[in-house]
């Protein structure tokens, strides 16, 4: 009897694929934003965010680069966590997109902006934090997170 196993690896160009061991715990969590919409919550990974460059993936397999807001503290030491959020500017479309800050109120208040939105569409999206200077990624993970709610 042959036995053949097949693995996949969603791999982003020039970005190296999962390395983290299964045992390490994981830096990234989703959580609630400002009216409930899901942000990604990283914190502790020691990793320098400036020299970094930040991806996501969306379901679909469309990459979103993450632009840097306000990050004070470009690494996350312990206790620190940065924020991912989506924001889409209607008015602004240059503006619109998928952003990373340590500024909590920019995600959980709506004191800087009108609000962030839900991730569009649900589904399981990937983060990839790839470190330029070592060339390797920092984190590599897959999130679960719920897309906007359908009109009733």
């Amino acid at each position: 009897m042959l036995t053949i196993a097949v693995a996949a690896v969603l791999l982003i160009p020039g970005v190296s694929g999962p390395a983290r061991p299964f045992s390490a715990p994981l830096p990234a969590e989703i959580v609630d934003g400002y009216g409930g919409a899901p942000v990604i919550r990283m914190a502790g990974t020691g990793v320098d965010l400036a020299a970094c460059r930040i991806y996501l993936v969306d379901p679909a397999g469309a990459l979103h680069e993450v632009q840097t807001a306000i990050l004070t503290n470009t690494t996350l030491g312990e206790g620190m966590a940065a924020y991912i959020f989506y924001l889409p500017l209607d008015d602004r479309p240059a503006a619109s997109g998928y952003w990373i800050t340590d500024e909590p109120g920019l995600v959980f208040t709506a004191d800087y902006h009108v609000a962030v939105r839900p991730f569009s569409p649900g589904g399981q999206w990937r983060l990839v934090v790839y470190d330029r200077e070592s060339m390797k990624n920092r984190v590599d993970q897959v999130l679960p997170i719920t897309g906007p709610a359908s009109p009733a």
